[in-house]
């Protein structure tokens, strides 16, 4: 039995610093790795709109008191293809024609890229065929002007193009 390697502290001492000198290099890759990937600013001017969002919130009810009635259809019609059916009605159900329609189509991850488009009404809707240059998800912000109001009327939509 003299053989035999007993635990001391200073083998304690050892495993701990080691254990733990192991963490501290790992978690210092792992911060450094994060940090420059992406700095977790998404908005330069977070304060600033922060500071106008009682104003989004009054842009909102006068949208609202408008008594629109609008739905955004998107429809796949091929790969990387489809057609953008925005449907506005005012309060008694009638089509509101005469509007100018402007769509921009963005990538929601990616800041390059994008892309304006002008819906035009086909006697029911505003209506407007594109061609994706990529598959994925699209966030679309529609503007309508016109109408008797000076505001125009926004509606922002998330699509997902194959």
């Amino acid at each position: 039995m003299t053989g035999e390697k007993q635990l001391t502290g200073r083998h304690v001492l050892m495993m701990l610093c080691g254990f733990f000198g192991l963490m501290f290099i790992v978690n210092g890759l792992f911060v450094y790795f994060a940090l420059g990937s992406f700095s977790g600013v998404t908005d330069p001017n977070a304060y600033m709109r922060g500071l106008a969002y009682n104003d989004e919130i009054d842009h909102q009810a006068q949208q609202l008191a408008r008594g629109w009635k609008v739905s955004l259809l998107f429809d796949a019609e091929a790969e990387h293809k489809g057609r953008l059916t925005l449907e506005i009605k005012d309060a008694s159900g009638d089509a509101l024609a005469g509007l100018n329609v402007d769509a921009t189509l963005r990538r929601p991850v990616i800041d390059a890229g994008d892309r304006k488009l002008t819906l035009t009404f086909n006697g029911s809707a505003y209506v407007a065929d594109y061609d994706f240059p990529e598959p994925g998800q699209w966030d679309i912000s529609i503007l309508a002007h016109g109408g008797g109001y000076d505001m125009p009327y926004r509606l922002d939509k998330r699509v997902w193009v194959k």
